[in-house]
């Protein structure tokens, strides 16, 4: 690799991590791309001829073999690479895609859904990437990141126009940028917990941070956040405690564990707000619970350990 790039670590099994970035030679850019199946020990390179530029790479929600690349193509054009052989073949699919793409997320137990950002804004495939519909951020889009505890909570970082939040699942935006003295960001980290604060990296401006202590303004999830679906202690050893929005309860409740692999381990009963889950039967790794009530579907990961 030459330069640029970013680096991804499959949410369905750590020891799989991916790569790309930039790779010059005779007088053009191509695509490179590193992938390790054991952790960082050992690589795989390859290099896709195809006169583009490389960007950003994410692995898919529920297929560990499952790539998504994304960069562009003679320097303007969008470039969103599939491979669904961790890289060994790559099929090109942009339909609906406009401006390099930037950032690349994917969400866990969700194999279908996939967001790039660009600099012509969001855009959201929901057949693993092979259209894509544009939402009403049409802003560059620089960093993406995701609320564990409801998936439908995003936010995004844009270069020159600051912090967006969405409660929709990025269909629609509102700036959240109370605080924020420079517009240019750059990344994104979320970190939850009692206080849930996004973090956000800026380009020359340093790193800010906002916090449901500090009151932020405006309609954004921190303000009002309620966890629909909670695990604790996650990760966990023989038991986990699993909690439900009371609001969601009802006769027609149904909650139903997963295994990364996306296949149906137990389906549990939902006798209450909060109940223990006992994972002692459980072999050590990623897993979901899925909590489905009404209209509405609750993810969360839990990580089971020995």
């Amino acid at each position: 690799m030459n330069d640029g790039g970013f680096m991804a670590i499959s949410p369905l099994n750590p020891s799989l991590i991916a790569y790309t970035g930039n790779v010059y030679k005779s007088a053009c850019f191509f695509v490179g791309v590193s992938h390790s199946s054991d952790g960082g020990t050992t690589w795989e390179n390859d290099t896709i001829s195809l006169g583009t530029r490389g960007w950003a790479i994410a692995f898919d929600g529920t297929d560990t073999n499952r790539l998504y690349v994304g960069g562009d193509s003679a320097y303007s054009y969008p470039c969103l690479l599939i491979s669904t052989d961790l890289g060994a073949t790559w099929t090109m699919s942009r339909v609906g895609l406009s401006g390099a793409v930037n950032v690349l997320m994917t969400i866990p137990g969700q194999g279908q859904l996939v967001y790039a950002g660009t600099n012509g804004g969001l855009f959201i495939s929901t057949d693993a990437g092979t259209t894509w519909e544009a939402t009403t951020l049409t802003r560059s889009v620089r960093a993406l990141v995701c609320d564990p505890a409801n998936e439908k909570n995003l936010f995004a970082g844009t270069y020159g126009y600051g912090v967006y939040t969405s409660t929709d699942g990025g269909m629609t935006w509102e700036e959240m940028n109370d605080g924020l003295t420079c517009n240019k960001v750059l990344t994104l980290a979320l970190r939850p917990g009692t206080e849930n604060t996004l973090f956000a990296g800026t380009e020359g401006g340093s790193v800010f941070k906002f916090t449901t202590g500090a009151g932020l303004a405006g309609s954004s999830p921190f303000a009002t956040r309620h966890l629909p679906l909670a695990l604790s202690p996650n990760p966990c050893r023989g038991l986990a405690t699993v909690r439900v929005s009371s609001s969601l309860l009802s006769p027609h409740s149904s909650l139903s564990l997963y295994d990364a692999s996306g296949r149906l381990v137990r389906t549990l009963s939902v006798p209450g707000s909060s109940f223990e889950l006992r994972t002692s039967a459980l072999n050590p790794g990623a897993y979901f619970v899925r909590l489905r009530s009404g209209k509405e579907t609750h993810t969360a990961r839990l990580q089971v350990l020995h």
